[in-house]
């Protein structure tokens, strides 16, 4: 029985890392639903599938199913940081006091270099000079990240 659950669980992690792969690197969006779903049809509380899921179905224009997936995520599990930070990422263009809400709970959760850099950005847009500090913790995280995404993604030139 171990050796089967152990075999379970090398097909879940190697089905999780495809839908990352998806998600992530190829943006198939689509493909890394599907392979959620995939998942999820075995294993319905499996929150990195759901995370997955979720940040993929922004992508293809699914607002609303990926805004209630992430409060499902949040109810489920909340004091797990990533689905604030998906939550913050919906909110990014339309509400940025509750973006940043959502961010700055991300962030008390677990400082990433995603959140950082997002919170960044938007404290930016709003003219708030406290990005800065957002910056300099990113860049502590990982610089050549950090200088990757400066050079790539930042809007602006910074001074």
């Amino acid at each position: 029985m171990a050796e089967e659950d152990k075999k379970k669980g090398k097909e879940l992690l190697k089905l999780l890392n495809k839908a990352r792969e998806y998600h992530n690197y190829l943006c198939d969006e689509k493909e890394a639903i599907k392979i959620c779903n995939k998942i999820l049809k075995e294993h319905p509380e499996n929150r990195d599938a759901l995370l997955i899921k979720a940040g993929s179905l922004s992508e293809v224009n699914k607002e609303k199913e990926s805004f209630q997936l992430i409060n499902k995520i949040i109810e489920k599990w909340p004091n797990h940081w990533e689905a604030y930070y998906l939550r913050g990422l919906l909110l990014f263009n339309t509400n940025e006091k509750m973006a940043l809400e959502n961010f700055y709970k991300s962030i008390k959760l677990k400082k990433d270099f995603n959140n950082l850099i997002v919170t960044a950005q938007l404290l930016y847009f709003l003219e708030n000079s406290k990005y800065k500090d957002y910056l300099k913790q990113a860049r502590e995280i990982d610089r050549i990240r950090y200088n990757n995404y400066m050079k790539n993604f930042w809007e602006w030139k910074i001074c």
